[in-house]
């Protein structure tokens, strides 16, 4: 069904814990109060239909890591529904990187959490769970695959992660709408446009209500490495670009650095004005943290060479996520054991001026379709077409400099 997007008020409510301890966390209370004090704005919780919840599981790691949305909250959110009167509620997300839905939703403890509130989990990375629906406004697609349950369903509840993004600088329910593309689209369209694709999406299926897991946000390298930070928040609303504003307050991030609300408000999607915005409950200045930030350096990070070019989000990516785990698993330590000292190129126009002698020291991959083809089609090199590679990047890799994945 099409969902009309108007904008109206947008109104944001931020409930605070009593608590400074996860063990000891109300999330009952804390998404009751956060009902009502929407409620008191006029926005309600559903009544009927169906409703289709979308958390956030970026890789399968749990809440208390920061990594997904706390399975406490789309438990009691499901229990809450249904007794309001909903008739079924589904729960689905699709993870990064290619990783199995199923894996994501056991070691986060959503399936079990799902299955007791007595909601309905859904692969929505399954083709049969899928359908294609058109863009018409869209400067990009013409049409796209959403999960099918999420686009008919009566109402959309978008229920992210409140924590550092490397991409955009932040991560909340806008971005949360990347999980909703199938994993072939994301891949061909993660660089530069995939905030305009991920606008356009949220036009063509907008949320009812979105809610944003601060109980143990992250900070760092996010985020799926981001380090755990407890704030004991969450935070509510009509409207994602607000709810993302907001939520970036409360981790001391300006509201300029946000790549994917900005770019969906300028699409018609949102608020992204704080005076515009309503809000409810605690003052974000009053319990505001000042968060450790991505660090986007390549150069002298790794135990390797890094040639750059013009270099676009996908491949930065793609290297910078693996190579961030292999840091922290002591990978990159068997790589150079096994190989030496590797070299990665990547980037349109990038030049190589000590490319012999870096030639003898290891392996030299040269990443994605824009690199220059001298590079890619030297014979002494490792070439790994595609843009972006995706995958196939830490794959090869590892293959090359003979780590075994475990």
């Amino acid at each position: 069904m099409i969902k009309k997007n108007v904008r109206n008020e947008s109104v944001v409510a931020v409930m605070r814990t009593a608590t400074a301890e996860y063990c000891k966390v109300d999330f009952r209370n804390l998404l009751e109060r956060a009902v009502e004090a929407l409620e008191s704005a006029g926005i309600n919780l559903p009544k009927s239909g169906v409703v289709f919840i979308k958390p956030n599981l970026v890789i399968p790691d749990t809440a208390t890591q920061s990594i997904s949305t706390d399975p406490h909250f789309i438990s009691v959110l499901i229990e809450m529904l249904l007794k309001n009167g909903v008739s079924k509620v589904f729960v689905g997300d699709s993870s990064a990187s290619f990783i199995k839905s199923e894996d994501a939703y056991q070691v986060t403890g959503l399936d079990e959490a799902v299955s007791k509130a007595g909601g309905v989990l859904v692969n929505i990375d399954d083709p049969a769970e899928r359908i294609s629906i058109s863009l018409p406004d869209s400067d990009i697609l013409e049409s796209i695959s959403v999960p099918r349950k999420a686009y008919e369903a009566d109402c959309i509840i978008n229920f992210g992660k409140i924590k550092t993004h490397r991409v955009g600088a932040f991560t909340c329910c806008v971005k949360n709408y990347v999980g909703f593309i199938d994993q072939t689209t994301r891949l061909a369209h993660h660089q530069t446009r995939m905030p305009k694709l991920v606008a356009e999406l949220h036009r063509a299926m907008p949320e009812t209500l979105c809610f944003g897991d601060g109980i143990i946000v992250g900070e760092g390298d996010g985020p799926d490495i981001s380090k755990p930070r407890f704030l004991g928040v969450l935070v509510a609303s009509n409207d994602p670009v607000a709810l993302d504003v907001i939520g970036a307050q409360l981790l001391g991030i300006n509201v300029n650095e946000l790549v994917f609300p900005f770019t969906a408000y300028m699409d018609g999607v949102g608020e992204i004005d704080t005076h515009n915005i309503k809000l409810i409950g605690t003052r974000p200045e009053e319990i505001s943290i000042a968060v450790e930030k991505p660090n986007e350096v390549l150069y002298g990070r790794f135990p390797c060479n890094i040639v750059l070019g013009g270099l676009c989000e996908g491949c930065f990516a793609w290297f910078m996520g693996p190579a961030l785990f292999w840091q922290r698993d002591g990978v990159w330590d068997k790589i150079t054991k096994n190989v030496g000292r590797p070299t990665f190129m990547m980037g349109f126009n990038a030049v190589d001026r000590n490319f012999e002698k870096h030639l003898k020291e290891g392996p030299y991959f040269v990443i994605g379709d824009c690199t220059p083809h001298s590079f890619q089609q030297d014979p002494r090199t490792i070439f790994i077409p595609g843009c972006c590679p995706g995958p196939v990047i830490p794959e090869t890799i590892l293959k090359v400099c003979k780590v075994t994945p475990e």
